[in-house]
């Protein structure tokens, strides 16, 4: 039977491990490519709940375990038809019980004042999305650890409720969905207990870390650590369940395990990527005076003397250093060849990157939260209207790697 490591929440945006060692990524986060194709349901207590397309694989495995096989187990001479009722009845309960812990932890996080930009549901189960890290290792654990209490409280419910029915038979089979919706909560209250990142128990053990050494990057790295280790440990567990015969659990265990190892590795980078970039302006990253495209240049001309010249996608488009937007290559290529003589650069532009613009006092972490949002690795730099320069998700990179290099130089002993 499939289950989920629901109950977690990421945020958005001393030295931890060399960077070197890890895939630089900014999640989220858009993290990889999770997220980007949500359904958005409702909204409760100003909350948005949204559906990632992979719950609905999940959603099938769900219905597909309880009917074939959990539920014909607890009664016998179960009719086929009711099982798949019951096994959506099941999908639906567990539905319910994700976005009940995960409101939890939205409502702790209102109450410390950290926006929550939504909940999202996806084949592992939910994730509260935070803008931003709790500010305190109190904060952290109280958020953490409401998740966990509400599953366990929604258990002894389902129980209560159960225990009320008649005893579960194939004419009256609603106690066993009951007595499911108790287990499965109180399995994965359990299991979001352990203390590994990104798991509820991950950061219950990081906000202890936190509050004893009063290092939130050395906490990151202790419980990145442990969701790495949880996470091979499950990995290993499903390939043996796969040699023992028992494929679908084995897959479900070490996809899994996958997904705790990248998530915590993710954590960490961007805690690291944090510290290294707390406090830089853009102005000191930003190529200064970029190449830009007058706005009455034609397309032809354009065409050989930018985008063939200097090899890159996009190019801002000014009239008088005034920014008036970007013009890209894909829109280029679909311009027919008669046309390019007569159309300009003023003709063919994108007014919608007049949007992912940052000032040169900006903060680079801000910029990077702004490229995410708009999923661009690059950012024109205005101030009133005048391009100033561009920011690339390349040059942050750089900046990134090598302020790392010199830190671990720096901590290497040199030989006498």
């Amino acid at each position: 039977m499939p289950t989920t490591c629901c109950g977690s929440f990421r945020a958005r945006g001393g030295r931890g491990r060399k960077l070197d060692k890890l895939p630089i990524r900014w999640i989220d986060e858009k993290e990889v490519a999770m997220f980007t194709k949500k359904l958005d349901l409702f909204s409760i207590l100003g909350f948005r709940v949204s559906l990632d397309f992979s719950w609905f694989l999940l959603a099938v495995l769900i219905v597909w375990s309880l009917s074939e096989a959990y539920f014909p187990s607890v009664i016998e001479n179960l009719p086929p038809e009711t099982a798949v009722v019951m096994g959506l009845g099941g999908a639906a309960g567990l539905f319910f019980s994700i976005i009940f812990h995960e409101f939890s932890h939205a409502l702790v996080a209102r109450r410390y004042d950290i926006p929550i930009s939504g909940i999202t549901l996806f084949i592992f189960g939910g994730v509260a999305e935070m803008e931003k890290e709790p500010p305190s290792a109190k904060s952290e654990f109280l958020m953490a650890i409401a998740g966990p209490i509400a599953s366990y409280v929604l258990a002894v419910l389902f129980y209560a409720v159960a225990y009320v029915l008649p005893a579960a038979t194939p004419d009256a089979p609603l106690a066993a969905v009951f007595f499911y919706l108790a287990l499965i909560n109180t399995v994965l209250a359990t299991f979001n207990l352990l203390p590994a990142f990104p798991l509820d128990g991950g950061r219950v053990f990081r906000a202890a870390v936190w509050w004893w050494t009063d290092n939130l990057q050395k906490a990151t790295s202790m419980a990145a650590m442990t969701g790495r280790i949880l996470g091979t440990m499950l990995m290993a567990l499903g390939v043996l369940s796969v040699i023992g015969g028992a494929f679908v659990a084995g897959m479900w265990q070490a996809l899994i395990g996958l997904f705790i190892i990248g998530a915590a590795r993710s954590s960490e980078v961007q805690m690291v990527m944090k510290t290294l970039l707390q406090n830089v302006p853009v102005s000191r990253l930003m190529v200064a005076d970029p190449v830009a495209v007058p706005s009455d240049t034609p397309v032809a001309d354009m065409i050989e003397q930018y985008f063939y010249r200097f090899s890159h996608k996009v190019f801002p488009v000014v009239r008088d250093d005034t920014l008036l937007g970007s013009v890209r290559l894909h829109d280029v290529g679909q311009i027919p060849h008669e046309e390019r003589k007569t159309l300009t650069a003023g003709h063919v532009l994108s007014r919608d990157s007049l949007d992912r613009t940052v000032t040169p006092e900006s903060s680079v972490l801000d910029a990077l939260d702004l490229m995410q949002e708009h999923n661009t690795s690059r950012l024109m730099v205005t101030r009133n209207g005048t391009l100033k320069g561009m920011l690339t998700m390349r040059d942050i990179m750089n900046y990134v790697t090598i302020r790392q290099e010199i830190g671990a130089a720096a901590d290497t002993p040199r030989r006498a």
